[in-house]
């Protein structure tokens, strides 16, 4: 067969395991992006089938998904790889990784015999991961099809840091490993990697989509109609600003979880939020700019809300590139040193991001479409896409 020949793939095999309706979500430890995007998906998943369960399995805090619970979205921490540690905001620590890469190596038997159990003892039919590596081989233990879904794959992350820490190479190998016993990986846009994979599946962007009105937000927010409005949105990380200047032409406004970085910033907690129905997609909504550093999360929710970005530096990471020059074809976006961002040199990139037009829409229907397949794999009749395999 030639390497791009499609052919239709069916996994009934698979799909009659007790006719059980439950899923089980894993996301990677890296960033919000990964369990926002993910969650998204489980609760599309329990919006179109009232039978199915989703169990989330996740690092990211309790208080990222407070206020968006679900009776049948079933919630527990565990953490089943790396990631990238980061010293702030937009410096990361690359010996620290590795240390905590080596860790994790000597804690897999353990991690993958726990998790194994626990897609057993939960009936589990269905595994979709986002991107850990040890979640494949605990699903593999399980006798559980795995399916994998990102925009780029750890394995190709950490080989652009090989000729500084050859040591990574026998990470890399596992992950590769690992990878290859999924049934096939769900694509997002903005992508690289993958080539561990046996086959691939392209789905349009999973984001976040504000349900509420601009001026409605920003009536609960108590913003005027016609103010100037610029969201700081740096994850959970340190947000390192010395000084900004004190021209109130723009309101600014940070979250949880990071820290309160005092005046002039409108601090919002995830109390108050939830307090006031809000969701981080109807802030990010709200705004006229949000100043980042791009990630996936905050890309994608930019592009569905249709919200221009200002955007620094993160340093050496291999999906920066990628990100910056995709994005641009569907939302304004200016570049500020990371030095002009800390110091609040930034509202002459600011009036100009504001002239921009914006490009036309972006399809950011991949939580409908995710789901749709999921429970068409699950319930045994999925053999609609036609996908070339690896050889």
């Amino acid at each position: 067969m030639d390497a791009g020949e499609p052919i239709f793939i069916t996994i009934n095999r698979w799909a009659l395991a007790g006719n059980r309706m439950n899923i089980a979500i894993y996301t990677t430890a890296h960033g919000y992006g990964h369990a926002s995007r993910s969650y998204e998906i489980a609760q599309t998943l329990v919006e179109q089938n009232a039978e199915l369960k989703v169990y989330f399995i996740s690092s990211a805090p309790d208080s990222f998904f407070a206020g968006q619970e679900h009776p049948r979205i079933i919630r527990r921490a565990a953490r089943l790889d790396a990631g990238i540690r980061q010293i702030d905001s937009l410096q990361m620590d690359l010996l620290g990784t590795l240390t905590d890469l080596d860790h994790l190596a000597t804690e897999s038997e353990s991690l993958i015999s726990r998790e194994a159990e626990a897609l057993r003892k939960a009936a589990v039919s269905l595994v979709l991961v986002d991107l850990p590596f040890l979640a494949f081989e605990a699903a593999t233990q399980a006798g559980v099809p795995a399916w994998g879904l990102s925009n780029f794959s750890w394995d190709w992350i950490y080989a652009a840091y090989l000729d500084e820490f050859p040591h990574l190479e026998v990470h890399i190998e596992r992950i590769r490993r690992a990878y290859s016993l999924a049934e096939g990986v769900f694509r997002l846009p903005f992508h690289g990697g993958f080539d561990a994979f046996r086959q691939i599946v392209d789905i349009p962007l999973v984001a976040r989509r504000s349900r509420l009105s601009k001026d409605e937000i920003r009536h609960r927010l108590g913003l005027e109609e016609n103010a100037e409005v610029a969201l700081f949105s740096f994850g959970g990380h340190p947000l390192s600003i010395r000084k900004l200047q004190r021209q109130q032409q723009v309101k600014l406004i940070c979250t949880e979880p990071q820290a309160d970085p005092g005046p002039p910033f409108k601090y919002l907690t995830n109390r108050w939020l939830i307090r006031s129905g809000l969701r981080y997609c109807d802030l990010v909504a709200a705004v006229d700019v949000v100043i980042s550093k791009p990630g996936y999360g905050i890309v994608s929710e930019c592009i569905a809300n249709r919200t221009a970005m200002l955007y620094t530096q993160r340093g050496h990471f291999r999906e920066f590139p990628i990100l910056v020059d995709q994005m641009k074809a569907f939302i304004p976006a200016i570049e500020i040193a990371p030095a002009d961002l800390q110091s609040g040199r930034w509202l002459e990139a600011y009036a100009e991001l504001k002239k921009q037009p914006f490009p036309p829409p972006m399809d950011c229907n991949g939580a409908d479409v995710v789901a749709e397949d999921l429970i068409s794999i699950i319930s045994g009749h999925w053999a609609q896409h036609a996908v070339p395999l690896r050889t």
